[in-house]
């Protein structure tokens, strides 16, 4: 089978992580493959923020929870957190997000390294304490946060899931 399609097929979220370094290199790599992903119009109005510190993750977490009321919120204790933002008048901003976050979710998969979506923000980016955070994470104010993404080393591979989606073809 093609390699690239035996990625995309192998790809599974991970929600337990490894407590292990990320390299700079890796995390240069899915960055660069998350600015690959398409945009409308090709306005390339996204930004991409890189957390490498548990401490400021976990601290993030804290402040989602408090704010959606599920004291059970987690963001999986991961090592890398990536934030991916969009000017709020940004038409497709969510569609522009959403395929950097499936390229950022293939490039992890591609280097052995595991990854879940996390889309707690998009409603709650203005909220002040979660503002704060963002302000220190510097994205900037006028931006809405669509999708973060997950990523380390998995501690174990999720079985995969039955795929149910319908399929038609038509001649």
């Amino acid at each position: 089978m093609n390699e690239t399609i035996q990625t995309l097929l192998d790809r599974k979220s991970v929600r337990s992580f490894l407590d292990k370094k990320v390299s700079e290199s890796d995390l240069i790599e899915i960055t660069n493959c998350a600015k690959a992903a398409p945009t409308a119009r090709n306005r390339q109005q996204r930004q991409f923020v890189v957390v490498r510190s548990k401490t400021k993750i976990q601290k993030l977490a804290k402040a989602i929870a408090k704010e959606i009321g599920n004291d059970s919120f987690t963001i999986y204790n991961c090592p890398v957190l990536i934030i991916v933002s969009v000017d709020e008048a940004c038409e497709y901003g969510d569609l522009d997000s959403a395929c950097a976050i499936e390229n950022i979710y293939i490039a992890c998969q591609a280097l052995g390294l595991g990854s879940v979506w996390i889309n707690q923000l998009r409603g709650i980016s203005y909220v002040p304490s979660i503002r704060k955070i963002l302000d220190s994470f510097q994205v900037p104010k006028n931006h809405v946060v669509w999708a973060m993404s997950a990523i380390g080393y998995p501690s174990e591979i999720p079985e995969p899931k039955e795929r149910t989606e319908k399929v038609v073809f038509i001649d």
